[in-house]
């Protein structure tokens, strides 16, 4: 066996610890430029997250369709909502009047359903209506003329909306071409039942069916289109299948054909709820599943029915419930072909229907 002197394995040493330090220092140098210079290739995995994003604009000729001319509105507040109207995000517009949520949520395999709601927008001005309503466009107003929010829309995994757009228009002291009378309503059988007249009718596009239980933060739960013009008395009508037990206040957004509206008075109706109320059906549309949530004083069991449009029963299945909150997953509606359908929930005292649509 050699034996080195003693001196020359002192070196050796050195050599082999410089080495293995410079080996260190090289691996950590180019962890560091990985995280400092991320991957963007197009390519890569961007599954298990989506984005959503675009303008709010001054609408200057109240068409609802983005024109050159017209610039941006800064400070408007957007918030991203999920399919239940629950808050996941919210932003102002930035001086060009540009918002966009980044880093969406999305199961990698599947989709969710999502609203954009545009609020704190300038004094005496309102939502534009999209006059030819070609929701298709990426440059036409999304926003309701009442709500301010969209409609429901579905995002997969790794996919972006860059049309979600919301024009704002002047609407100092606008007064509609209606009378309205005899707005009231009653509680029947488990429902709310909501009856209006009009009379000197002109260019009225529809009826928007707000609700609260304060009677002051009103949502939208439902929309009748008028007749839009008519010299003559006209009746109309609403259910509301899922009213909140104890007071209920109601009101009417009536909306002309250029996207101006004004306010009915509100009514008050108490409601005395016994067994199961339905409180939210969700996503609607649906395309794979669909979930109800209920609230049951007692537990009972329940049956839940599909039926379309037809009035045949395509799903049925039993479901027993446990006093509060419960949340059912409707079985097999992903095969069901794209269309109108009824839900119908039959508890021991009441039953309650609402419709759906599948996509």
């Amino acid at each position: 066996m050699t034996i080195w002197p003693l001196a020359f394995q002192h070196a050796f040493s050195g050599r082999i610890i410089s080495v293995l330090a410079g080996l260190v220092l090289l691996l950590t140098g180019v962890q560091t430029i990985a995280q400092v210079n991320p991957v963007t290739d197009s390519n890569a995995d961007r599954s298990g997250i989506a984005a959503v994003g675009d303008y709010v604009w001054l609408d200057q000729n109240k068409n609802g369709i983005q024109d050159a001319d017209e610039s941006g509105v800064p400070n408007v507040m957007v918030i991203l909502y999920d399919s239940a109207l629950r808050n996941i995000a919210a932003q102002y517009t930035d001086s060009k009047g540009r918002y966009r949520f980044e880093n969406i949520a999305i199961p990698a395999s599947g989709s969710k359903y999502f609203r954009v709601g545009f609020y704190n927008i300038p004094p005496n001005h309102a939502y534009a209506m999209d006059l030819k309503n070609d929701g298709s466009k990426e440059i036409s107003s999304k926003a309701d003329p009442i709500t301010g929010r969209t409609k429901l829309f579905q995002l997969q995994a790794g996919s972006e909306r860059t049309d979600l757009d919301a024009g704002i228009i002047p609407s100092p002291g606008i007064v509609l071409p209606l009378t309205i009378d005899q707005f009231n309503g009653f509680y029947d059988n488990g429902v709310i039942q909501l009856k209006w007249t009009t009379f000197t009718e002109i260019n009225i596009d529809h009826f928007d069916i707000e609700r609260s239980t304060d009677g002051t933060n009103f949502r939208q739960i439902g929309r009748v289109y008028a007749s839009g013009n008519a010299d003559a008395t006209t009746a109309y009508s609403y259910i509301d299948v899922s009213a909140e037990r104890g007071t209920n206040f109601y009101r009417l957004a009536m909306i002309d054909n250029d996207g101006n509206y004004t306010y009915s008075k509100a009514v008050t109706l108490t409601v005395d709820l016994k067994g199961i109320t339905v409180s939210v059906v969700y996503p609607n549309p649906f395309s794979k599943k669909v979930q109800v949530k209920l609230d049951c004083l007692k537990p009972e069991q329940i049956t839940i029915r599909v039926i379309n449009s037809s009035g045949v029963v395509v799903r049925t299945q039993m479901a027993d419930l446990q006093k509060g909150e419960n949340n059912i997953v409707v079985q097999q509606v992903a095969e069901l072909p794209g269309g109108m359908y009824f839900l119908e929930v039959i508890g021991d005292h009441r039953s309650m229907k609402t419709k759906l649509m599948k996509e």
